[in-house]
C-alpha cells in the first residue's frame, strides 16, 4: 500500500512502535486506507482505546468458522461498550456472523445502523463494507433494493484513492450475487471474474467458491455448459474442504439442476436432496425455497406431477411467509407449468397471471419478467393458443434488455 513513498524500514519501524510516523505520513496512511485522519489519532487517557481484544476474538472465530461464536462474543462486547467507533465496528461485525448464520433481515438493520457512523465519520472505507453487507442481506431476501446498495458500494469503494483491492474484489462478488439474483447472467458472469482478477476472492477460500458456484450456474444459463461443469465441482470441493455446510447447501443445489438440465435426473437427485437436506439441518430458511423448487423441477422432469405440486406448493408457502418475491414468482410458474402438463389449462393460466402480478409490484429484473413471458408463451403455443402465444413473446421481447433482444428474437424464430 506504501508504494515507493515510504521505505520499508520506515514502515518497519512504525509497525513495531520503534518510530512515529511523521504527520505526512500518517496523511498517506489515512488515503492509502480510506480512514479518516482521526481515526489514528492518539486519545485522552480517559477513554478506551480503539483496539481491544474483544474485536480480535471476534474477527478470529470468523476466521475459524465459527460465525455462532463470533456472534455471541459480539453481543457480549457490544452490552459494554460505549466508544461509538467500536459500536459501530461491533455492529458490522455482528452482521457479517449474521449473514454467515443465514439471518439477513437481523443484518441488514445492524450494519444500515454502522454505516450511519460511518458515513458521518468520513469512514469512507468502513461505508462501502457496510453497504456491501447490506446489499448481500437485500439480495438473500430478493429485495429489488440490492442493486443500487451493491452499485453505491462499488462507487464508494471506487472513490478511494487508491482503489482498495481487497474491498473491490469482494463487492464486485457481492454485486455479481445480486445480478445471479436478478437472472442478468452476463452482467453476473462479468461481475465475478471482475471479482477473481481483483484477487482477494482468491485469498477467501469462502469467498471464491461461492462465486464459483454462481458463475457455474450462469454460464450454464447461457449455454457454456463445460464452463458450468467446472466451476461447479469446483464450488462444492471448497465448500467440503472449508465445512461450510450453508454454501454447500446451495452450491450442490446449483450443481443439481445443472445435471437435471443438462438431461441426467438420476445424477441430480442426490445433490438436490442434499442441498435440501442441508439447509433443514442449519435450520436457515432463507433461500431454502429455491432448493425446494428445484426437487419440484425434478419431480415434473421425472413425471411425478403430484409430488413436483406438493414441493412448489411449499416452497410458495415458505417464499411468502419470508417475503422472497423473486421465489415466490418462481413457485407460481412452475405450479403453472405443472398445471400444463397435466392439461389443467384454467390454473396454468392463472398461476401464471399471479406470476406476473408479483413481477410487476415488486417491480422485478427485466430478465426474470421476460424469461416468465417466455415460458408462458411456449405453454400457449404447445396448446394451440398461436395468438396468445405471439402476445406473450411480444412482452417477453418488450421487458427484455435491448443487449439480449437479439438473442431471444432468434430463439423465438
Amino acid at each position: 500500500m506504501a508504494g515507493s513513498d515510504i521505505s520499508r524500514t520506515a514502515i518497519y519501524f512504525v509497525e513495531t512502535g520503534k518510530a512515529k510516523p511523521s504527520l505526512e505520513t500518517l496523511k498517506l496512511i489515512a488515503t492509502r486506507t480510506g480512514r479518516p485522519l482521526d481515526y489514528f489519532l492518539s486519545r485522552p487517557s480517559t477513554m478506551e482505546p480503539r483496539s481491544r481484544a474483544g474485536t480480535e476474538e471476534i474477527e478470529r472465530l470468523m476466521a475459524t468458522g465459527d460465525p455462532s461464536g463470533a456472534l455471541a462474543a459480539a453481543e457480549i462486547l457490544l452490552g459494554a461498550e460505549r466508544y461509538p467507533e467500536m459500536v459501530a465496528q461491533i455492529k458490522y461485525l455482528m452482521a457479517t456472523a449474521l449473514l454467515r448464520l443465514g439471518q439477513p433481515t437481523e443484518a441488514r438493520r445492524l450494519a444500515s445502523s454502522a454505516r450511519a457512523h460511518f458515513e458521518q465519520t468520513g469512514d469512507s472505507l468502513m461505508t462501502a463494507e457496510c453497504l456491501g453487507s447490506e446489499a448481500t442481506a437485500a439480495y438473500l431476501v430478493e429485495d429489488p433494493g440490492a442493486l443500487a446498495l451493491a452499485e453505491a458500494a462499488l462507487a464508494t469503494c471506487r472513490s478511494l484513492q487508491p482503489v482498495p483491492r481487497m474491498t473491490e474484489g469482494r463487492l464486485l462478488a457481492i454485486l455479481g450475487h445480486v445480478h445471479f439474483t436478478n437472472h442478468r447472467w452476463e452482467a453476473a458472469i462479468n461481475a465475478y471474474e471482475q471479482a477473481i482478477a481483483a484477487g482477494d476472492v482468491v485469498q477467501d477460500l469462502r469467498r471464491l467458491s461461492l462465486t464459483y458456484s454462481g458463475l457455474s450456474v450462469a454460464y450454464q444459463e447461457t449455454g457454456e455448459l463445460n464452463q458450468a461443469a467446472h466451476y461447479a465441482q469446483r464450488a462444492v470441493a471448497i465448500h467440503e474442504t472449508l465445512d461450510d455446510r450453508l454454501s454447500l447447501a446451495r452450491s450442490e443445489n446449483n450443481l443439481g439442476l445443472m445435471l437435471l438440465r443438462a438431461g441426467d435426473p438420476a445424477k441430480a437427485r442426490p445433490h438436490l436432496e442434499r442441498s435440501l437436506r442441508l439447509f433443514e439441518e442449519t435450520g436457515v430458511e432463507p433461500t431454502r425455497a429455491h432448493a425446494l423448487l428445484s426437487l419440484s423441477e425434478l419431480a415434473l422432469a421425472e413425471s411425478q406431477t403430484l409430488e413436483a405440486a406438493r414441493l412448489a406448493h411449499e416452497a410458495l408457502e415458505l417464499a411468502n411467509r419470508l417475503s422472497e418475491a423473486g421465489s415466490v414468482a418462481d413457485a407460481h410458474i412452475w405450479l403453472g407449468r405443472i398445471a400444463a402438463a397435466i392439461g389443467d389449462h384454467r390454473t396454468a393460466d392463472a398461476e401464471f397471471v399471479a406470476a406476473f402480478d408479483v413481477l410487476r409490484v415488486t417491480n422485478s429484473s427485466a430478465d426474470r419478467s421476460s424469461r416468465a413471458h417466455a415460458l408462458y408463451a411456449e405453454i400457449l403455443e404447445s396448446r394451440g393458443d398461436l395468438h396468445g402465444a405471439l402476445e406473450q413473446f411480444k412482452q417477453a421481447l418488450a421487458s427484455r434488455p435491448a443487449q439480449t433482444t437479439a438473442r431471444i428474437s432468434a430463439t423465438t424464430a
